[in-house]
């Protein structure tokens, strides 16, 4: 395309042959055509940045990864080398109403390939989930339960680390090292499970892992941790991937899009968003034991603890969360309905921290002015974008129907490879089905061959899936975002160590 200062606009063919328009006789329909294109190539262009990201991902953390090719006879010597113990880990998994999945948890962070006297799994249970039993308004076995067998059962086992259990009273008031209020019911968070269990790890505890309830991380995962923590043992937090396509197949097919674009995400994006943010999620974290208690714990009345407390540990240390490339797999929400809260809280929670932090006069305007500019662009900034992506097809689709748009401004030849570009978008969600697909729980053929048809309906799928965050948004405006902590819902897994 050439521009020319008589107002004219030459466009050279794919055939050779050149087109020139006149800006001066450009009607409304053409010009709305020109802007809809315009919108089209940009939002591709953002589009784009996936194959940029998954670059810079590969270079400088998957590939080093393999190069690295840890083992535990590497680390073991690493910490002769250094004259020192290899750390004791303790790793929290906060569960209540988990008795369906927290077994398989269990069994699987009891398999993970690290000398078994050299960490330990604390499960920290919700008194309310025994109480509500006791009223009759919970079915079946409680998490509490489940837990207790696999300790005696432990117990009889040998090469298995050790397994303990807490539970938070009812009545705890969710701060670290806080106390009971006398009777007085305290609304559950995850935050306040966690300040709770945080009592209860081993005296010996160098490092804290968080895992949630059906959280399945990679086996070498204790063993990275480990030995970049004997390269550096200074106080650090460690991030790694979640990729939450376990239960793929039993995925709406929102949800089903949802989830292999969030786990892309988490392998190749959220090495570049930790550049910007000291993003802390909650699962597949490690957190020095020393940092952790300095910082006083977890906000217990956040909406997202994860990532508060990742703001809050640099403003107050200077320790920047790391991203580390192994990842643990977990289960996305089966429908739209329970996607939708989950999502809804993240955003609220995100605006929460915004909204705390804004007014934190006690930290230098040098360290928490580019936190809040970030978390302004990287929450509110990119939900508008992204729901504009959605909206602005729509709009211009409707004036397509209805004759407003006038195509003949551009030669056919040019209008067919626009078009061509929405292939580009399916076969990129397809390798991302199939990159992720050797985690997803195991099915039949057909049952494959549904899953990835249901990958057709990313067009539509894609209109849906910012809905919560600018719902968010919306209810923040009117003063009706939500206030209490909900826990998402599971989905039924076989016994299996995927």
């Amino acid at each position: 395309m050439v521009f020319s200062q008589n107002h004219k606009w030459t466009v050279d063919c794919p055939e050779g042959e050149k087109i020139t328009v006149d800006w001066e006789i450009i009607n409304a329909g053409q010009a709305l055509y020109l802007l809809a294109v315009s919108f089209y190539i940009f939002f591709f262009c953002l589009f784009v940045r996936y194959f940029f990201w998954m670059a810079y991902s590969y270079r400088f953390y998957w590939r080093k990864r393999k190069r690295l090719n840890l083992t535990r006879d590497k680390v073991i010597s690493l910490a002769r080398e250094k004259k020192s113990e290899l750390p004791f880990f303790s790793i929290l998994v906060p569960a209540r109403n988990e008795a369906e999945v927290i077994a398989n948890t269990i069994e699987h962070l009891a398999s993970l390939n690290y000398p078994k006297e050299r960490y330990e799994i604390l499960v920290i249970t919700d008194e309310k989930e025994a109480l509500a039993k006791d009223a009759g308004d919970h079915q079946g076995p409680t998490t509490m339960e489940v837990v207790e067998s696999k300790i005696k059962e432990f117990r009889k086992r040998k090469g298995v680390p050790q397994l303990k259990h807490c539970t938070v009273p009812y009545d705890f008031d969710g701060r670290y090292r806080g106390i009971r209020k006398k009777g007085h019911w305290v609304p559950s968070t995850k935050g306040r499970a966690l300040n709770y269990g945080l009592e209860f790890v081993d005296p010996r505890t160098t490092i804290c892992g968080f895992y949630d309830a059906e959280s399945h991380p990679e086996k070498d995962v204790l063993l990275y941790i480990a030995w970049s923590w004997l390269q550096d043992p200074r106080e650090r937090i460690w991030q790694g991937p979640v990729f939450q396509v376990r239960n793929f197949y039993k995925l709406g097919p929102i949800c089903k899009i949802a989830a292999i674009y969030q786990a892309l995400s988490h392998e190749i994006y959220l090495p570049v968003l930790m550049k910007k943010l000291p993003f802390v999620g909650g699962t597949n974290l490690f957190i020095s034991r020393t940092l952790i208690e300095k910082i006083r714990g977890y906000d217990h009345k956040s909406l997202t603890e994860d990532l508060e407390l990742g703001v809050r540990a640099y403003l107050e240390t200077g320790v920047w969360a790391e991203y580390f490339p192994y990842y643990s797999t977990e289960q996305t929400p089966a429908t739209y309905r329970a996607y939708f809260r989950q999502r809804l809280r993240w955003g609220s929670g995100h605006l929460q921290v915004c909204e705390k932090f804004r007014f934190a006069y006690q930290y230098s305007w040098e360290k928490l002015g580019p936190i809040l500019k970030n978390l302004h662009w990287k929450g509110q900034g990119e939900w508008l974008l992204y729901q504009c992506a959605v909206f602005v097809p729509i709009f211009f689709l409707f004036l397509s129907l209805n004759g407003y748009l006038d195509t003949s401004i551009l030669p056919i030849g040019l209008r067919q490879k626009l078009y061509y570009l929405i292939l580009v978008y399916f076969a990129f969600t397809f390798y991302a089905y199939m990159h992720f697909s050797p985690l997803m729980e195991p099915v039949g053929l057909w049952k494959r061959l549904e899953g990835a048809l249901q990958l057709l309906t990313l067009p539509v799928s894609s209109f849906f899936l910012p809905f919560p965050f600018t719902a968010a948004s919306i209810l923040k405006v009117l003063n009706r975002q939500p206030q209490t902590w909900v826990k998402t819902p599971r989905t039924r897994e076989s016994n299996s160590l995927v």
